[in-house]
């Protein structure tokens, strides 16, 4: 029984008598909301920023905050660069130790 669904869905396909699936269209009233709360946010943002008496000190302000979060982002990255590359190097001498302390020939005199 399953097989013949199988093969009517599968000669459904091939014909492309299924049908196609579509997407409800939002409505317009909440395309125009979302365009208009995104005017007025831009609106508000260049008016921050541009304004005449206290603009210039918002944007150096800002300006700081982006460069001190690049440093810090740079010392964390250099830390964690230093961490891992610490880390590999211990692994890799780890290994070596390893290799070193086990014999890989019987030594002479040991009755083997």
């Amino acid at each position: 029984m399953e097989t013949s669904d199988l093969s009517q869905r599968a000669r459904d396909l091939v014909s492309g008598r299924m049908s196609r699936l579509v997407r409800p269209q939002r409505p317009v009233r909440q395309i125009a909301a979302l365009w208009f709360a995104a005017g007025i946010t831009v609106a508000a943002v260049v008016g921050f920023f541009f304004d005449s008496k206290q603009g210039d000190a918002r944007r150096h302000m800002a300006y700081d905050k982006v460069r001190a979060k690049g440093r810090d982002l740079g010392r964390w990255g250099g830390k964690k660069g230093r961490h891992l590359r610490n880390q590999a190097m211990g692994t890799v001498a780890e290994m070596k130790r390893k290799t070193d302390d086990t014999p890989s020939e019987p030594t002479a005199g040991t009755g083997s």
